[in-house]
């Protein structure tokens, strides 16, 4: 074994040159070398595109790694070879062929990158277009209806503008969608007028409900001066007229799996007799302190 070992040492030294050809300023240009591969030294990071680089880098992979497999499989075809070398030799193999492969895999994977990224002007043309169009309506200095301002001035965003300008009509929001639309009675009732400076909220509501979980705090931590069955009466009211925000809050936002839909009728109802569900009670906070006297003190 030990007189074997400076021949195995000696036949395992590899062409270098084949698997990178060194710069050399006569034998090669500034940018490529004799046998076709770049020059690192040459490469303009800056302004050349990564991708293409990858690309080329990984073909340059793939040839080293084919000489490597050819080498690996030239040895192994010598006579001499003791166990150990020979299962060396085998591994390598197997690592060359993964390695080649995950080569190709990834210029497969830079190809369709480079297929896509020539969809994406045309794509950005199209949005850009409805942009600048919506802008130049915008810039026109038509004023926007009043009800669309007040209900710009909520903190859910235009998307809350449009659907409570479609429910401004009183019809009933039965689609399962985040926002609804309710105009508190409770704000505008003579018992809330008198009730004085320690009224809760301190003011009458200026935009309409929209979120269930705001009109739950509105009617079950607020309004103290009404009794609890009133204030279930109208939080029920708000939530029958809205069922749908009100199915997408209980499924979505609470991410409660019901099997049966009609529990929501069932919720209402109760909610509408002037009681509180106890359902509800740990799925909001206001509803877990309900009845209270002051708000957020349970009484």
């Amino acid at each position: 074994m030990s007189r074997q070992r400076p021949a195995f040492v000696q036949r395992f030294i590899p062409d270098v040159s084949r698997l990178f050809e060194f710069p050399s300023n006569t034998t090669m240009s500034p940018v490529y070398a004799a046998n076709g591969s770049v020059d690192p030294r040459s490469l303009n990071y800056e302004s050349s595109d990564l991708n293409e680089i990858t690309r080329r880098q990984m073909t340059e992979d793939i040839s080293a790694y084919r000489y490597d497999l050819d080498f690996c499989r030239n040895q192994l075809a010598s006579p001499d070879l003791t166990a150990q070398e020979t299962r060396t030799l085998q591994i390598r193999i197997l690592d060359c062929g993964h390695n080649i492969r995950h080569c190709q895999h990834r210029i497969q994977q830079l190809d369709t990158q480079a297929r896509s990224a020539a969809l994406v002007p045309a794509t950005n043309y199209r949005s850009q277009h409805y942009r600048a169009s919506t802008s130049v309506g915008a810039s026109a200095g038509v004023k926007r209806p009043r009800v669309a301002k007040a209900a710009e001035s909520e903190e859910d965003g235009d998307a809350g503008d449009a659907e409570a300008m479609l429910n401004l009509n009183g019809t009933s929001t039965v689609s399962v969608q985040r926002l609804g639309f309710w105009k508190c009675r409770l704000c505008t009732s003579q018992k809330y007028l008198d009730a004085g400076s320690n009224r809760v909220p301190s003011a009458p509501c200026k935009w309409p409900l929209k979120d269930i979980s705001k009109m739950l705090n509105h009617f079950l931590d607020m309004h103290t001066e009404h009794a609890p069955h009133e204030r279930c009466e109208e939080l029920g009211a708000a939530l029958g007229h809205n069922r749908g925000p009100f199915e997408y809050w209980l499924t979505r936002t609470r991410s409660q799996e019901l099997e049966d839909m009609s529990v929501i009728d069932d919720l209402i109802q109760t909610l509408q007799s002037g009681n509180l569900p106890d359902a509800l009670r740990g799925l909001n906070r206001a509803a877990n302190a309900f009845p209270n006297t002051v708000s957020g003190i349970k009484r």
